[in-house]
């Protein structure tokens, strides 16, 4: 979970990992574990992530509304 006490200014641009599936109306699907980056954060609305894009078939997603509870920060190393 990303605390609350983290602003959309220190947030935007970070990396996170999806804790669990989420999927938006479109049908794009983000599966648990995945890192993604945070685009923006809009106040009562949630976050929104972009994933990188597949290697395979050069798809990506980007989903808005996403709840803190279901990302976690990344540690920079």
């Amino acid at each position: 979970m990303i605390p609350q006490k983290f602003t959309g200014n220190f947030l935007k641009g970070k990396k996170a990992t999806v804790n669990c599936e989420i999927r938006n109306k479109a049908g794009s699907v983000v599966s648990a574990g995945t890192v993604v980056t945070i685009v923006s954060v809009v106040r009562g609305k949630g976050l929104t992530i972009k994933t990188e894009k597949c290697e395979h078939c050069g798809q990506s997603a980007y989903i808005a509304g996403v709840e803190r509870e279901k990302l976690s920060l990344v540690k920079a190393e």
